[in-house]
């Protein structure tokens, strides 16, 4: 199999002939690219990809622009507390507030030449990433965590008027991108949203469907409508909403931390193999962190077990950046997948 009849064929439920493999979001952070070049030698993301088997290459672009937010603080863009850096919203009192100061202007972002992304990976698994155009998180950033959350509760005509916003955005985003080729010669669309902690949501899962829900459903018909399955991230304990996000037509979740309540490989493939598949689960918050090479080899054949019956399991960490995850574990996932060759270095495709 190539590696994009191997990853379509996850997708659809079917055999492979080999794990299927991703390296999340194809990000290799500094630490690891460094960590990389001094114990393999490797200094390209292309070389590192193709030696650790990776199946997919994503294409990522930015969508996040307001004109003038290029000349404010923000120090706080890493943390979501209320009084750090710029909240652009933090201002905000009625609906109308919102609609006057949350500019956000597609015209400014720039599509990828996907037709040229297929010649560069003409046998690859091609993921359109349209960046970070979140809700929950979106607005967590924006006004603050703590009045962001507060007006979920109390003024949530607020909120709304920001998901609407936001929405639409993400909408003619996703639009643009599929009128320049996104669904012609990619395979899937990427969305994401951060809405809760290691073992909780932090909003309850009847606010998120009220609040959240029917955005993310318009946007995620919009790119299955145009052919492209649909991955969506979000960390952290996801389990209490999996039905609605198959409902809704997500075909796959990323960033699986099988460390939360009842996402164990087990308890995922019981539960929701075959109807939503599992992109990731090796995860960095422990696995990859805490555990050696052999542990990290052993939890990637524990997870590609669990599916082995119902399919749709794609190995991968379940995030990013990291500082303390080293080469050789993201090596060990890979050879736990029986993907990675250490006589030549390179992985083993078997087509």
């Amino acid at each position: 199999m190539t590696p994009r009849e191997r990853a379509l064929a996850v997708y659809r439920f079917q055999e492979t002939d080999v794990p299927c493999f991703d390296l999340m979001e194809g990000t290799v952070w500094p630490e690891l690219a460094e960590d990389f070049i001094n114990k393999y030698g490797m200094s390209d993301l292309e070389q590192i990809q193709t030696a650790l088997g990776c199946d997919f290459r994503w294409t990522i672009f930015r969508t996040r622009f307001n004109p003038g937010w290029e000349t404010e603080d923000y120090s706080g863009a890493a943390t979501y507390a209320d009084d750090v850096g710029t909240r652009v919203l933090k201002s905000a009192k009625t609906p109308a507030d919102v609609r006057r100061m949350l500019i956000l202007n597609p015209d400014l972002v720039q599509i990828p030449d996907f037709a040229g992304f297929r010649k560069e990976h003409p046998d690859k698994a091609l993921i359109c990433c349209p960046a970070w155009m979140p809700s929950f998180s979106g607005a967590c950033e924006d006004f603050g965590m703590v009045q962001a959350m507060s007006l979920m509760a109390l003024e949530p005509e607020i909120i709304e008027e920001y998901v609407r916003i936001k929405k639409n955005y993400a909408l003619e985003i996703i639009r643009r991108a599929i009128k320049a080729g996104a669904a012609k010669y990619c395979d899937f669309m990427w969305l994401g949203d951060d809405f809760a902690g290691e073992s909780t949501m932090l909003i309850s899962p009847d606010m998120w469907r009220e609040l959240f829900k029917p955005a993310l459903k318009e946007q995620v018909e919009e790119a299955r409508n145009a052919g492209l399955y649909v991955m969506f991230h979000s960390c952290g304990y996801v389990y209490p909403v999996y039905e609605d996000f198959i409902e809704i037509g997500i075909n796959a979740h990323v960033g699986v931390q099988t460390s939360c309540p009842n996402m164990s490989p087990e308890e995922l493939a019981e539960k929701i193999g075959g109807r939503l598949v599992i992109h990731g689960g090796v995860d960095a918050q422990k696995t990859l962190v805490e555990g050696d090479f052999d542990e990290v080899v052993a939890q990637t054949k524990r997870n590609i077990k669990a599916f082995s019956k119902c399919g749709g399991y794609v190995v991968s960490n379940s995030h990013h950046g990291m500082s303390d995850i080293g080469a050789d574990k993201i090596v060990a996932m890979s050879v736990g997948a029986g993907r990675w060759d250490f006589g030549t270095g390179f992985h083993t495709d078997k087509r």
